[in-house]
């Protein structure tokens, strides 16, 4: 639920009032620049201050609202219980209303939406290259009951292209009837929405809604994390009669009933919650039974896992202001993954595996950043043996 500009103001004023400031006790952000304004509470104390009229909306201010991942790890740390990812949110929307300008750094993001309906820059023609070399069926009304929805980082960034392509093979491989968009996928708004824009997000949520209901499929499917919270939490209607899932508890339905298996793999692995489906969606387990699903595998959990899990640094559009101080986070949790003496770190959406294999790279890491449909379509069993 969106949190509106008198919710915001509740949420700085409750904060201010409490005076505890535990928030920052895990706040990512926080723990790398280590600025009283930086944290949960010195951004509600902002807020209350603009919302009083004792501070003016300006540059710093700015650079303040979007120093946030939206990760809402604070939030399991906050003796209040307060909803500050969504009260910051809200706060970018507010500057924006009012007419501040928004960072330089995510103009680019801004214009390549409205001129191509993908915050990349890429053409529309460029979405279904993903699919090169495989025979998916485009999604047709009354023929599609599982749409397959890919997303833009997946669907535009070549590094990536192996998802997709896995989760094909998957539902191939399970006999599943499903059908994609390919060139008339729209981005979901996620991008537009986490900075700001709700006026941008509200058009490309509007026609997107529509090009989904026009399939007439029941349920969509996603790999990439971001999609999945936006298309069931932030589209009111769409997840009321289209079931939205994501991919990992898509599969872990197909392992249930046990229309694929895997080989074996003699190997310890640690697995990296994204923030938009753990503590944003709450979808734990179906990852997990996935990876206990395969033979032989151990699995250990990293010191911060679950609802506790650290941010990778990659959203909310802080790896696009703060490169740097993104990657830091990230090396934090590659940390993290080390000290499990797990070779691999296994996760389940692109913007958690660009972050953290870049910084696994930069680190000089020995840890292998792997994304789990990927490490399952590689294990699957076809005709008695795993491709």
């Amino acid at each position: 639920m969106d949190s509106e500009p008198s919710e915001m103001f509740e949420v700085a004023e409750a904060c201010v009032r409490c005076r505890c400031g535990c928030c920052k006790d895990e706040c990512p952000m926080y723990s790398e620049i280590v600025e009283e304004s930086i944290s949960p509470k010195g951004r509600n104390i902002l807020i209350r201050a603009i919302g009083k009229g004792v501070v003016q909306p300006d540059e710093r201010a700015v650079r303040i609202a979007y120093s946030c991942l939206l990760c809402k790890r604070d939030e399991f740390s906050c003796s209040a219980h307060l909803k500050n990812a969504e009260a910051t949110e809200a706060f970018r929307e507010y500057l924006i209303s009012k007419g501040v300008p928004m960072l330089p750094e995510h103009e680019p993001l801004v214009r390549s939406l409205e001129n191509y309906g993908n915050p990349w820059q890429e053409s529309k023609s460029a979405r279904k290259r993903w699919a090169k070399g495989l025979k998916v069926s485009a999604a047709l009304p009354g023929r599609t009951e599982v749409l397959f929805y890919v997303g833009c980082t997946f669907a535009l960034d070549r590094s990536l292209h192996e998802t997709p392509k896995a989760l094909a093979r998957l539902m191939d491989l399970a006999g599943e009837s499903y059908g994609v968009l390919l060139e008339d996928e729209l981005c979901c708004g996620s991008t537009a929405k986490r900075i700001g824009q709700r006026k941008l997000f509200e058009s490309l949520m509007k026609e997107n809604e529509a090009r989904i209901r026009r399939t007439g499929a029941k349920r969509v499917v996603t790999a990439c994390s971001g999609c999945y919270k936006t298309l069931k939490q932030d589209y009111p209607r769409l997840d009321k009669d289209v079931r939205v899932v994501h991919s990992t508890e898509y599969l872990a339905e197909l392992v249930d009933s046990k229309r694929i298996s895997f080989s074996s793999l003699p190997h310890k692995v640690t697995y990296h919650d994204p923030c938009h489906l753990g503590r944003h969606a709450e979808v734990y387990d179906a990852p997990r039974r996935l990876l206990r699903a395969i033979p032989d595998v151990e699995i250990v959990e990293m010191r911060n896992s679950r609802e506790r899990s650290r941010c990778c640094g990659g959203g909310a559009g802080v790896k696009t202001a703060y490169p740097e101080i993104s990657q830091a986070a990230a090396k934090r949790r590659v940390k993290e993954a080390e000290q499990t003496g797990a070779g691999m770190l296994v996760t389940a959406c692109p913007f958690c595996v660009q972050t953290l294999r870049a910084a696994a790279e930069a680190a000089g890491s020995k840890v292998e950043v792997v994304e789990l449909t990927i490490l399952l379509d590689k294990l699957a069993k076809r005709g008695g043996a795993a491709a």
